[in-house]
Protein backbone atom coordinates (compact mmCIF):
# COMPACT_ATOMS: atom_id res chain seq x y z
CA UNK A 1 0.00 0.00 0.00
CA UNK A 2 1.27 3.39 -1.00
CA UNK A 3 2.71 5.39 1.88
CA UNK A 4 0.11 8.17 1.17
CA UNK A 5 -2.57 5.79 2.00
CA UNK A 6 -0.69 4.60 4.63
CA UNK A 7 -0.80 8.42 6.19
CA UNK A 8 -4.67 8.88 5.44
CA UNK A 9 -5.42 5.55 7.29
CA UNK A 10 -3.20 6.34 10.21
CA UNK A 11 -4.68 10.13 10.38
CA UNK A 12 -8.19 8.47 10.47
CA UNK A 13 -6.95 6.06 13.30
CA UNK A 14 -5.93 9.14 15.71
CA UNK A 15 -9.35 10.72 15.02
CA UNK A 16 -11.34 7.27 15.62
CA UNK A 17 -8.86 6.86 18.98
CA UNK A 18 -10.39 10.25 20.24
CA UNK A 19 -13.86 8.54 20.55
CA UNK A 20 -13.31 7.00 23.91
CA UNK A 21 -17.19 5.90 24.24
CA UNK A 22 -16.64 4.23 21.04
CA UNK A 23 -13.51 2.06 21.87
CA UNK A 24 -15.54 1.18 25.00
CA UNK A 25 -18.37 -0.27 23.14
CA UNK A 26 -16.04 -2.47 21.16
CA UNK A 27 -14.89 -4.18 24.30
CA UNK A 28 -18.16 -4.15 25.87
CA UNK A 29 -20.97 -4.86 23.90
CA UNK A 30 -19.71 -8.51 22.42
CA UNK A 31 -19.67 -9.64 26.03
CA UNK A 32 -22.81 -8.04 26.61
CA UNK A 33 -25.29 -9.17 24.02
CA UNK A 34 -24.01 -12.43 23.51
CA UNK A 35 -22.89 -13.05 26.95
CA UNK A 36 -25.30 -12.27 28.55
CA UNK A 37 -27.85 -13.73 26.27
CA UNK A 38 -26.56 -17.20 26.32
CA UNK A 39 -26.00 -16.70 30.62
CA UNK A 40 -30.12 -15.83 30.43
CA UNK A 41 -31.44 -18.67 28.10
CA UNK A 42 -32.78 -21.63 29.88
CA UNK A 43 -30.93 -24.90 29.71
CA UNK A 44 -32.77 -26.76 27.03
CA UNK A 45 -33.29 -28.06 23.40
CA UNK A 46 -34.89 -26.06 20.44
CA UNK A 47 -35.52 -27.25 16.94
CA UNK A 48 -34.15 -25.08 14.18
CA UNK A 49 -35.02 -24.63 10.58
CA UNK A 50 -31.27 -24.13 9.25
CA UNK A 51 -30.85 -24.75 5.31
CA UNK A 52 -33.97 -26.31 4.89
CA UNK A 53 -33.97 -28.85 7.48
CA UNK A 54 -34.97 -29.50 11.12
CA UNK A 55 -31.92 -29.72 13.58
CA UNK A 56 -32.00 -29.95 17.30
CA UNK A 57 -29.38 -27.44 19.06
CA UNK A 58 -28.88 -26.61 22.88
CA UNK A 59 -30.32 -23.08 23.87
CA UNK A 60 -26.98 -21.48 24.61
CA UNK A 61 -25.69 -22.63 21.67
CA UNK A 62 -28.31 -20.81 19.74
CA UNK A 63 -28.05 -17.76 21.64
CA UNK A 64 -24.31 -17.56 21.04
CA UNK A 65 -24.57 -18.42 16.88
CA UNK A 66 -27.29 -16.02 16.76
CA UNK A 67 -26.38 -13.02 18.54
CA UNK A 68 -22.96 -13.11 16.62
CA UNK A 69 -24.11 -11.86 13.56
CA UNK A 70 -26.18 -9.08 15.16
CA UNK A 71 -23.84 -8.32 17.55
CA UNK A 72 -21.03 -7.96 14.54
CA UNK A 73 -23.70 -5.80 12.48
CA UNK A 74 -24.69 -3.97 15.06
CA UNK A 75 -20.86 -2.82 16.29
CA UNK A 76 -19.61 -2.84 12.58
CA UNK A 77 -22.71 -0.13 11.75
CA UNK A 78 -21.62 2.03 14.33
CA UNK A 79 -17.82 1.63 13.38
CA UNK A 80 -18.77 2.93 10.21
CA UNK A 81 -20.91 5.50 11.24
CA UNK A 82 -18.58 6.88 13.15
CA UNK A 83 -15.51 6.26 11.33
CA UNK A 84 -17.09 8.58 8.43
CA UNK A 85 -18.06 11.29 10.99
CA UNK A 86 -14.42 11.31 12.33
CA UNK A 87 -12.88 11.45 9.57
CA UNK A 88 -14.33 14.33 7.61
CA UNK A 89 -11.74 16.63 9.22
CA UNK A 90 -8.62 14.15 8.60
CA UNK A 91 -10.50 13.98 5.13
CA UNK A 92 -9.90 18.24 4.88
CA UNK A 93 -6.61 18.29 6.03
CA UNK A 94 -5.32 15.26 3.58
CA UNK A 95 -7.21 17.73 0.56
CA UNK A 96 -5.88 20.55 1.37
CA UNK A 97 -2.10 18.64 1.32
CA UNK A 98 -3.06 17.56 -2.39
CA UNK A 99 -4.56 14.22 -1.46
CA UNK A 100 -6.98 12.46 -4.40
CA UNK A 101 -10.06 11.07 -4.06
CA UNK A 102 -9.07 7.30 -5.29
CA UNK A 103 -6.32 8.04 -2.51
CA UNK A 104 -9.09 8.79 0.97
CA UNK A 105 -11.44 6.13 -0.78
CA UNK A 106 -8.60 3.33 -0.21
CA UNK A 107 -7.73 4.65 3.06
CA UNK A 108 -11.41 4.27 3.89
CA UNK A 109 -11.97 0.74 2.94
CA UNK A 110 -8.53 -0.74 4.58
CA UNK A 111 -9.76 0.58 7.70
CA UNK A 112 -13.69 -0.31 7.48
CA UNK A 113 -11.88 -3.51 6.64
CA UNK A 114 -9.71 -3.60 9.45
CA UNK A 115 -12.78 -2.44 12.01
CA UNK A 116 -15.03 -5.58 10.68
CA UNK A 117 -12.18 -8.07 11.17
CA UNK A 118 -11.79 -6.52 14.50
CA UNK A 119 -15.45 -6.44 15.33
CA UNK A 120 -15.99 -10.22 14.30
CA UNK A 121 -13.30 -10.94 16.10
CA UNK A 122 -14.09 -10.07 19.64
CA UNK A 123 -17.59 -11.08 19.22
CA UNK A 124 -16.29 -14.83 17.98
CA UNK A 125 -14.05 -14.83 20.59
CA UNK A 126 -17.17 -14.53 23.09
CA UNK A 127 -19.35 -17.10 20.99
CA UNK A 128 -17.09 -19.50 20.55
CA UNK A 129 -16.69 -20.06 24.32
CA UNK A 130 -19.97 -21.91 24.56
CA UNK A 131 -20.28 -22.90 20.92
CA UNK A 132 -18.25 -25.51 18.41
CA UNK A 133 -19.36 -24.85 14.93
CA UNK A 134 -19.62 -27.32 12.18
CA UNK A 135 -17.58 -24.91 10.01
CA UNK A 136 -15.58 -22.61 12.39
CA UNK A 137 -14.01 -21.04 9.25
CA UNK A 138 -16.97 -21.10 7.26
CA UNK A 139 -19.01 -19.14 10.45
CA UNK A 140 -16.00 -16.88 10.97
CA UNK A 141 -15.83 -15.72 7.21
CA UNK A 142 -19.85 -15.43 7.52
CA UNK A 143 -19.52 -13.20 10.48
CA UNK A 144 -16.64 -11.10 8.08
CA UNK A 145 -19.11 -10.52 5.40
CA UNK A 146 -21.90 -9.58 7.94
CA UNK A 147 -19.38 -6.75 9.15
CA UNK A 148 -18.41 -5.71 6.00
CA UNK A 149 -21.99 -5.36 4.86
CA UNK A 150 -23.02 -3.06 8.07
CA UNK A 151 -19.90 -1.52 8.27
CA UNK A 152 -20.25 0.14 4.49
CA UNK A 153 -23.93 0.67 5.41
CA UNK A 154 -22.44 2.65 8.41
CA UNK A 155 -20.56 4.81 6.28
CA UNK A 156 -23.34 5.56 3.73
CA UNK A 157 -25.51 6.60 6.51
CA UNK A 158 -22.69 8.57 7.93
CA UNK A 159 -22.33 10.31 5.27
CA UNK A 160 -26.06 11.35 4.84
CA UNK A 161 -27.22 11.40 8.83
CA UNK A 162 -25.74 13.16 11.88
CA UNK A 163 -24.57 10.70 14.72
CA UNK A 164 -27.74 10.81 16.83
CA UNK A 165 -29.79 9.78 14.26
CA UNK A 166 -27.50 7.40 12.62
CA UNK A 167 -26.51 5.82 15.48
CA UNK A 168 -30.25 5.32 16.30
CA UNK A 169 -30.99 3.67 12.51
CA UNK A 170 -27.76 1.43 13.04
CA UNK A 171 -28.90 0.13 16.30
CA UNK A 172 -32.57 -0.89 15.04
CA UNK A 173 -31.63 -1.78 11.04
CA UNK A 174 -29.57 -5.02 12.32
CA UNK A 175 -32.78 -5.74 15.18
CA UNK A 176 -35.30 -5.73 12.34
CA UNK A 177 -33.28 -7.38 9.60
CA UNK A 178 -31.47 -10.38 11.72
CA UNK A 179 -32.96 -10.60 14.13
CA UNK A 180 -36.93 -10.59 13.24
CA UNK A 181 -36.56 -11.51 9.48
CA UNK A 182 -33.50 -14.46 9.53
CA UNK A 183 -34.45 -15.63 12.27
CA UNK A 184 -34.25 -19.64 12.63
CA UNK A 185 -36.65 -20.22 14.74
CA UNK A 186 -39.26 -18.54 12.59
CA UNK A 187 -40.88 -21.64 9.97
CA UNK A 188 -41.41 -18.84 7.13
CA UNK A 189 -40.37 -15.81 6.73
CA UNK A 190 -41.04 -13.47 3.46
CA UNK A 191 -39.74 -13.91 0.18
CA UNK A 192 -38.94 -10.05 0.36
CA UNK A 193 -36.47 -10.68 3.26
CA UNK A 194 -34.12 -12.47 0.51
CA UNK A 195 -32.98 -8.66 -0.02
CA UNK A 196 -32.15 -7.70 3.57
CA UNK A 197 -28.56 -7.08 4.08
CA UNK A 198 -27.83 -9.62 6.52
CA UNK A 199 -29.72 -13.02 4.63
CA UNK A 200 -27.02 -14.61 2.95
CA UNK A 201 -24.41 -14.29 5.59
CA UNK A 202 -26.72 -14.87 8.24
CA UNK A 203 -27.70 -17.68 6.60
CA UNK A 204 -23.61 -18.69 6.10
CA UNK A 205 -23.42 -18.62 9.85
CA UNK A 206 -25.79 -20.46 11.20
CA UNK A 207 -25.29 -23.38 8.24
CA UNK A 208 -21.95 -23.29 9.20
CA UNK A 209 -22.86 -23.38 13.08
CA UNK A 210 -25.29 -26.18 13.42
CA UNK A 211 -24.70 -28.18 9.89
CA UNK A 212 -21.63 -29.82 7.90
CA UNK A 213 -23.52 -29.15 4.67
CA UNK A 214 -22.28 -26.99 1.72
CA UNK A 215 -22.46 -23.36 1.95
CA UNK A 216 -20.23 -21.69 -0.47
CA UNK A 217 -23.24 -20.40 -2.43
CA UNK A 218 -24.34 -18.16 0.59
CA UNK A 219 -21.10 -17.02 1.27
CA UNK A 220 -20.75 -16.37 -2.44
CA UNK A 221 -23.91 -14.35 -2.53
CA UNK A 222 -23.18 -12.95 0.48
CA UNK A 223 -19.52 -11.76 -0.89
CA UNK A 224 -21.16 -10.74 -3.91
CA UNK A 225 -23.98 -8.19 -1.54
CA UNK A 226 -20.73 -6.60 -0.02
CA UNK A 227 -19.20 -6.46 -3.52
CA UNK A 228 -22.12 -4.25 -4.47
CA UNK A 229 -22.85 -2.30 -1.98
CA UNK A 230 -19.17 -1.73 -1.42
CA UNK A 231 -19.55 -0.28 -5.06
CA UNK A 232 -22.27 2.20 -3.79
CA UNK A 233 -20.71 3.06 -0.62
CA UNK A 234 -17.28 3.95 -2.87
CA UNK A 235 -19.77 6.62 -4.95
CA UNK A 236 -21.17 8.10 -2.73
CA UNK A 237 -18.25 8.71 -0.51
CA UNK A 238 -16.60 10.22 -3.62
CA UNK A 239 -19.53 12.50 -4.26
CA UNK A 240 -18.98 13.23 -0.37
CA UNK A 241 -15.37 14.11 -0.83
CA UNK A 242 -15.29 16.16 -3.87
CA UNK A 243 -18.46 17.60 -3.45
CA UNK A 244 -17.38 18.41 0.64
Amino acid sequence: MERRTMTAIEMSVREFARTPILIALLAFLPVYMIGVFVWLVPDSTIPLTVDGATVTAEMSAFAAAFMTPVTVAVLSGIVGLFLMQTSKMADSRLRLAGYRARELVTARVGLLTAGSVIVSGASLTVALVVLTPENVAAFAGAAVLVGMTYGILGVIIGIVLDRLPGVYVMLFAPMVDILMFQNPLATESPTWTTVLPGHFATNALMDAAFTSGGVLNDLLAAGGYVLVLLSVGVVVFYWATMTD
